[in-house]
């Protein structure tokens, strides 16, 4: 019976020791107190012809228009490390859009993928455009299209 008791002591504190880089490295996964910027988000681009970042982006389904004032400014591809709704992934694309110049995503896609540190997470893509006719904007809204 003596011996049961130092066993028992150094199974306690193995299991403290080794509780304690876990609890350390969660601090470390949370995307409210981290330190590291979003590396998914383009940075915002200095000028005067970037579009007023206060303005909202069209995320549509729609196809790219065949023909009409606009720049294609390039694909865009969002992850998120953490879990949420697909609004989210839609919010990222809309971010990553405005660092473009544009004020529009076409053939934009939303789902629910594989991530790190979460198990599933919302992913996005779609093709980053500028469009500077308004009426070809407003053309471009349709029933999946939302304003972020």
């Amino acid at each position: 019976m003596p011996t049961a008791l130092p066993a028992r002591l150094c199974l306690l504190l193995a299991l403290l020791v080794t509780g304690w880089p876990a609890g350390a490295q969660s601090i470390l996964l949370d995307s409210t107190t981290a330190t590291y910027g979003n590396p998914w988000v383009t940075p915002l681009p200095q000028g005067s012809s970037v579009s007023t970042l206060d303005t909202k982006v069209l995320i549509t389904t729609s196809l790219l228009p065949v023909k009409g004032d606009f720049e294609t400014l390039g694909a865009l591809y969002v992850k998120s490390g953490w879990p949420g709704s697909t609004d989210k992934a839609r919010k990222l694309l809309a971010e990553q859009a405005k660092g473009m110049g544009a004020n529009v995503v076409v053939e934009a896609r939303v789902w629910q993928g594989l991530a790190f540190p979460a198990v599933v997470a919302p992913q996005g893509s779609g093709i980053a455009i500028l469009v500077r006719d308004s009426e070809q904007l407003e053309s471009l809204v349709g029933p999946g299209s939302t304003w972020e």
